[in-house]
């Protein structure tokens, strides 16, 4: 069992992107969601997008006026911003979200975190903690955006196979695994070459954190709940730092 960083670096990373689908959609997608929130720079305009990996909200929140900070510890995911964007004037930065060390400097007025990078915490006191740098960190009237997807509909002993994305000659399975406060999750990568088919695979856990108590958890932190929505199994929550 690897944890998501090492799963990342030593796995997923290079298939990540792929696994998306058409980024230029995905990101008008994200452009669409953060209108229909009404986002867009009231403050000082700075936008962070922690777990940014290749940048799919970091883009469209370039398009949107903000100037753009995008934070991962996959290094590889970060560059393909810039190759997939020559002219982007998002900066990035590798670290870790769990870091007291990366809350530093202007608070920016928006602090986004989505793409089930929270449920990559591997506690829930390490959850409770971040939520807490992000109080001490924000400044009143930050805005806090979170998405991600609530595995807690699965009961210990459940297991859900699918398809994430397949070709011709590549097929990404994702197999879950239910326990009681985690999932653990198998990425199953299959590859055609001239030699025939070849497998890998590569498992780490995810986080159960269901969306009422993330609600109490945030909002016990000196944060208002300000609009909820659901997309696709993905639960997004907009909160104002009070």
């Amino acid at each position: 069992m690897q944890s998501p960083k090492s799963h990342y670096q030593n796995f997923l990373a290079e298939k990540y992107s792929w696994s998306l689908g058409d980024l230029s959609r995905k990101e008008k997608d994200q452009l669409e969601f953060f209108r229909s929130f009404e986002i867009s720079p009231q403050g000082n305009g700075v936008a962070w997008d922690l777990g940014a990996g290749s940048g799919i909200q970091s883009i469209p929140l370039e398009k949107l006026g903000f100037q753009v900070t995008a934070i991962d510890f996959s290094q590889k995911l970060l560059s393909e911003i810039m190759i997939r964007k020559p002219d982007t004037k998002i900066r990035t930065k590798v670290a870790d979200i769990r870091s007291g060390d990366l809350y530093q400097g202007v608070s920016p007025e928006i602090l986004l975190c989505m793409g089930d990078t929270i449920t990559h915490l591997e506690s829930e006191k390490e959850w409770e903690n971040t939520v807490s740098l992000w109080a001490s960190f924000l400044s009143t009237g930050s805005k806090l955006i979170l998405g991600y997807r609530d595995l807690s509909y699965g009961k210990p002993g459940d297991k859900n196979i699918f398809v994430v994305r397949s070709e011709e000659s590549r097929i990404f399975t994702c197999q879950l695994q239910f326990t009681q406060d985690k999932v653990e999750v198998t990425d199953i990568f299959h590859e055609k070459s001239d030699k025939g088919w070849t497998v890998s695979a590569s498992s780490y856990n995810k986080l159960i954190l269901p969306i009422e108590e993330v609600v109490r958890t945030v909002s016990r932190k000196n944060f208002e709940l300000k609009r909820r929505d659901e997309k696709n199994g993905m639960k997004f929550i907009l909160f104002e730092r009070l």
